[in-house]
Parts: structure tokens; C-alpha cells; sequence
């Protein structure tokens, strides 16, 4: 009895063991049936798929030859006010940051000493004009008197030795009084030049020194804008100075500024920097430009004429320099070009391209030479470069 018991376990067993590798095997085969259509339609999935770029084409037209820098607005004249003579202030005649003209009182300093000498020295004059009328009369008298033999001729030459001595006087007190006048002159601080003044050092009632400064006039109008160029535009600047179109944006806005023009060329290269400082000259009626503002100074020199031209983001850098992606019937090819400059958003391109082609200005990162692409739109055309 306990045989049979075990032989019918046996057969289940048996039985349940087969139905397992009937199924094993199905779900294996079954797997590598779809496993393999998968991988077919990865494959074909892989070859059908294309990358998308944007493309532009290559335009031949002129392009400005321009120079750009960065740029510090300085003033025309910056004349620092100080004094001439120890006194003390009275008046204070303008108000801090106005604008002055040439001429204007500035310090009105205590003269009262100096003008208490003028009078003096002016005294004195008319004495000794007085004293020369005399002399000059005597000597007119002892001429007459001498022609009838009534003096001799040594008292005419004494009363001549007066007249001329006392000449010498009057000459003296003039010299003087002039010199009394000019030193009464620096009791009157003006502006030399039209501008604008910076906050007065002193206020009424301040007692200043010799050289002491006092403010500081600038002139903006005109006004300097300074900027140095490398060394291998001095050529080009040099000639095109006459005609040249200067403009600068200011630094932390978008504010620009145009007329301007090349007004100085400095007489040397800086050899540690291989520059040259050049200033522009900006009329500044409406004193935009600001001395000591920072802008970016933009130097139209000339227009370069047909002379290939992409988007900037067209050019792309390798180990072997600048090259681009063609497109050709829808395959790219890597080009090696030379850039020149960008200007506006384009690279002037002087030797790898020709006007008419189509390169690839985005996208370039899942390309190779000879991959097939899509063209997913094109760049729009850049206008004419001024």
C-alpha cells in the first residue's frame, strides 16, 4: 500500500516537472522571437533618425571694418583753482556743480591791504609826474637861457641829468603800480575756461594760503572719449582719421552715443601693452557723456566689400582651429575657414567659404562629417552692416 502511495507522488511530480519545461521553453522562445523584431526596429528606427539643425547662407556683401574698445570719457580741460595769495575768503559766487563761463568771479578774497597800496603807489605816481613836469619846464628854461650865454652850460646839463632821473621815477611808480594791479587781480579768483565747477574746498570766511586749491573746473563741451587700439590698426586709424564715425555705448545701459570723431592720435605704442591711445571728440551739447564714465567705443573705419559673411554661432572651434558644418544635399561636411572679425552678430569669413553655401548655425553637437540631417528652419538674413 505505501508503494503505490509512492509511486502516485512520483507521477505527479513527474508530471508537474514536464508542464515546467514545456513552459520554460515557450517563454524562451517567445523572448527571443520579440527580443529580435525589437532590436530590428531599433536598428531601422536608428537609420531612419536624422538630426534637426537650423542653417543659414553664406552672404557676400560689404561688411564695416570697425574697431571696438573699451572707453573712458574725459574731459577737454581740467583746471584746478588755486590760490595766489594768503587771505581770507569773502564771497563765494557760484554754486557747487554749476555750470561757469570763462571769465566768471569765483573768490572774491580781502583786498583791503593790496587796494590801500594801490592808493599809496597811485599817490606817489602823481608826485613824481609833478616833480618831472618841474624838471622838464627847468630844463626848457636853461635851453633859452644857455642859447643867450645867461647860464652855462653845466647848469643846462644838471637841470637835463633831473628831467631824466626824475623820468626814471615816474617809470619806476608805473612799474609799480601795474605790478600792485596785478596782484590786486588775484583777490578775484574767475574761471579761465566755460564748464563745470566741482564743490567749492572753501566757504566764506575761511582763511586760505598760498596754493591752497580751492575747486576744480572741467570743460565738457566738447569732451574727450580715450580708448587704446592694438598696434596693427595704427595703418587703418591713421587713415581714416579724417572721416572716421566714432560712437560708444555706455557701460550699464543701452544708451549711445554717436558724431563722434578721431581728434588725437598719441605720438607712441605702449610696448608693454601693444597699444595706441586715440581720443575721439564728441560735441556733448546735451552732456551725456559724463567724465570718468566707462563705455564701449566702437570705431567705424571703413566698408570691406564682397567679403564672406555667417552668423557668429555658425563658427565653431576645434584642436585645429575655426571650421563650420556645410550642407550639401542634406549631408554636412566639417570645413576648416579663416575668421577675420565678427561684427553684429557676424563672422567675416576670409578664406573656407563662398557666397551661396549653407552652413549649420545650430545643432552642431550630435553632427559628424557625413551625417545625414534635417533642416529644421533657416536663420534669417542679417541686413547690410553699417
Amino acid at each position: 500500500m505505501g508503494d503505490v502511495r509512492r509511486a502516485g507522488r512520483w507521477r505527479v511530480y513527474l508530471v508537474f516537472f514536464c508542464l515546467a519545461l514545456v513552459a520554460g521553453a515557450g517563454w524562451t522562445w517567445s523572448q527571443g522571437l520579440w527580443g529580435s523584431r525589437g532590436a530590428t526596429a531599433n536598428a531601422q528606427g536608428q537609420q531612419e533618425r536624422r538630426p534637426a539643425v537650423v542653417v543659414a547662407t553664406v552672404q557676400d556683401k560689404p561688411m564695416p571694418v570697425r574697431v571696438e574698445a573699451l572707453g573712458t570719457v574725459e574731459p577737454l580741460v581740467t583746471i584746478t583753482i588755486r590760490s595766489r595769495v594768503a587771505s581770507q575768503v569773502v564771497k563765494v559766487t557760484f554754486e557747487d556743480g554749476a555750470v561757469v563761463a570763462q571769465g566768471d568771479l569765483l573768490f572774491q578774497l580781502d583786498a583791503r591791504e593790496v587796494d590801500a597800496q594801490i592808493l599809496q603807489s597811485k599817490a606817489t605816481l602823481a608826485k613824481d609826474r609833478t616833480q618831472l613836469e618841474k624838471a622838464l619846464r627847468d630844463v626848457e628854461r636853461y635851453s633859452g637861457l644857455a642859447a643867450r650865454n645867461a647860464v652855462s652850460q653845466v647848469t643846462l646839463d644838471d637841470a637835463r641829468t633831473t628831467a631824466d632821473a626824475q623820468k626814471a621815477t615816474v617809470d619806476q611808480d608805473e612799474a609799480t603800480l601795474k605790478a600792485l594791479e596785478v596782484q590786486r587781480s588775484h583777490y578775484e579768483i574767475r574761471s579761465p575756461v566755460t564748464g563745470r565747477i566741482g564743490v567749492a574746498a572753501v566757504r566764506p570766511g575761511a582763511v586760505i594760503r598760498v596754493d591752497d586749491t580751492l575747486a576744480t573746473v572741467r570743460q565738457i563741451k566738447p569732451i574727450y572719449v580715450a580708448f587704446g587700439v592694438p598696434e596693427h590698426y595704427l595703418k587703418e586709424v591713421r587713415a581714416a582719421q579724417a572721416g572716421a564715425q566714432v560712437q560708444i555705448t555706455l557701460q550699464g545701459s543701452n544708451d549711445i552715443v554717436t558724431g563722434g570723431r578721431i581728434a588725437v592720435i598719441d605720438n607712441t605704442i605702449d610696448p608693454q601693452t601693444g597699444t595706441l591711445m586715440v581720443r575721439a571728440l564728441f560735441d556733448n551739447a546735451d552732456e551725456r557723456l559724463w567724465p570718468g564714465t566707462l563705455g564701449a567705443v566702437s570705431v567705424m573705419l571703413r566698408m570691406e566689400s564682397g567679403v564672406a559673411s555667417v552668423p557668429a554661432e555658425a563658427v565653431q572651434s576645434g584642436q585645429s582651429g575655426t571650421f563650420v558644418f556645410v550642407v550639401e544635399k542634406d549631408v554636412v561636411h566639417v570645413r576648416p575657414v579663416s575668421v577675420a572679425r565678427t561684427v553684429d552678430g557676424q563672422a567675416v569669413v576670409t578664406a573656407g567659404l563662398k557666397g551661396g553655401e549653407v552652413v549649420v548655425t545650430d545643432g552642431q553637437l550630435s553632427l559628424r562629417e557625413g551625417a545625414r540631417v534635417v533642416i529644421k528652419g533657416s536663420a534669417p538674413a542679417p541686413a547690410t552692416g553699417t
